[in-house]
Order: structure tokens, then sequence, then C-alpha cells
């Protein structure tokens, strides 16, 4: 199961599981494919990046559109926007630029953002049924 790019709805159990583990790290990026040029850009990157991804990685694409009831409103100032967790924990956040960026962000050292910074991601993909009734 690992090496590629986690769906939020379909592999909500195993995110769940695995995202807990302070070992694991999930790399979630907020895109816009539908009407945002870098994001379509970047989406095949990140597919990439998510299939030579290290086991420890859990990579998980939200797209603003289909995913607005899970973001609760929640717009980044740029697109795409990069959030790493550790468990539960933001530990990196930036608008990536291009792909030497996302590789150097992926690679450095982790950081400490106030919780109301962004929503709580990690905590609703953390919650085992948060899709259910979801499609």
């Amino acid at each position: 199961m690992n090496n590629r790019l986690y769906d939020p709805w379909d592999d909500a159990a195993l995110l769940a599981a695995r995202g807990r583990s302070p070992l694991n790290r999930l790399v979630v990026v907020l895109g816009a494919e539908a009407w945002c040029s870098k994001c379509r850009d970047f989406k095949p990157v990140f597919e990439q990046a998510a299939r030579h991804a290290p086991p420890k990685d859990l990579l998980v694409w939200l797209d603003l559109e289909d995913h607005a009831d899970f973001l609760g409103g929640y717009l980044p100032q740029d697109l795409p926007e990069l959030l790493i967790y550790r468990n539960t924990e933001l530990v990196q956040r930036a608008v990536l630029e291009d792909v030497r960026h996302f590789e150097a962000l992926l690679a450095a050292p982790e950081q400490q953002f106030p919780a109301e910074v962004v929503p709580q991601i990690a905590d609703l993909l953390m919650q085992r049924d948060w899709c259910v009734g979801k499609s």
C-alpha cells in the first residue's frame, strides 16, 4: 500500500491508522485543478513523488472544489499549498513554486505552526469515519 497517492475517501481508514504514528508524515497538497494552471502542472509531479516516496510518507491531494466541505471554506493565499504533518502537528507549510522547491521542503527541518493557521486537516483525515456519507 506504499508508493502511491492516497485518496482521502477510499483510503480514510488507512490514513487514520497510519497517520497517527509519530514515524509517519502526512504530506498534503491543496490545489484546484479546474482553474489553477500551477496546480494542473504540479499534480503529475506530486503523483510521481508519491510513487517514489518512502513508506513513512502518506501523500494526499485535496482539491479545493472536490473537498470544499472537508476544508470548511479554507482558501489558501496561493496555490498549490503544501502542508506536512507529523501525527496531527503541522510541521511544514509553503506555497509550492516548482519541483525543486517541493523536494527541498520534503527534506527541510520540521517547524512548529500555530494550530489556527490552517484547518485541522490532519485531525480530520485521522478520523476513521470522516468520509461516511460523502461521495
